[in-house]
């Protein structure tokens, strides 16, 4: 099921595949960025997509030394992941790290993301990388991708896949109990079958 778009930014669920996790393929101008892992422990995906619902709802002006998408995901590596650049130091690069993305756990280390807010846009940033994240010091993979959306459009895929998670996640939490045998503390949790979005 894709909340989204695979060409600008969605999440796609593939409910079937694992009783107690939610695997997730996540999409960003056409990448997909966790190809590697994309089994999510679920109370995390839904705690990270209520995060980023919080900071991204309402609409926000492009920060401080933002230029193009490209420029601000190099000035915010280079401030998150500390390498060193000729003329950073401004604090530009650390307005800019401000906006990182995406950070949900393990299934996504190996992508450095940004979502810079830019009113009614959303510029997202990223590029993926060989072993390990870009805190490691690896070498990107590829050239950074880059899709601006409404942002609108990217905090309406936020909620519907939060949705999809809280759901889900009921599902299981109530099929792990019962096979303990302990008595269900999520009322009125969906079937198993059960995958539709409000």
């Amino acid at each position: 099921m894709l909340v989204g778009s695979r060409d600008g930014f969605g999440l796609e669920f593939h409910l079937e595949r694992d009783p107690e996790l939610l695997c997730v393929d996540v999409h960003i101008g056409g990448l997909w960025v966790d190809a590697r892992d994309n089994a999510f422990y679920p109370p995390l995906l839904v705690k990270k997509l209520k995060e980023e619902l919080a900071r991204y709802r309402a609409p926000i002006a492009a920060p401080a030394g933002f230029g193009s998408p490209v420029e601000a995901l190099r000035l915010a590596e280079w401030a998150r992941y500390g390498e060193a650049a000729p003329g950073v130091g401004d604090g530009t690069g650390e307005e800019l790290a401000r906006w990182v993305f995406l950070e949900w756990g393990e299934c996504t280390d190996d992508v450095s993301v940004f979502a810079f807010p830019d009113g009614e846009s959303v510029h997202l940033a990223c590029r993926t990388w060989e072993g390990g994240g870009a805190a490691w010091g690896t070498v990107p993979r590829q050239e950074p991708t880059v899709v601006s959306v409404s942002r609108a459009e990217f905090v309406g895929t936020l909620e519907r896949g939060l949705a999809v998670a809280e759901r889900e996640w009921a599902v299981r939490l109530a099929a792990l109990r019962a096979g303990r045998g302990e008595e269900s503390a999520t009322p009125g949790a969906l079937s198993e079958g059960s995958t539709r979005v409000p």
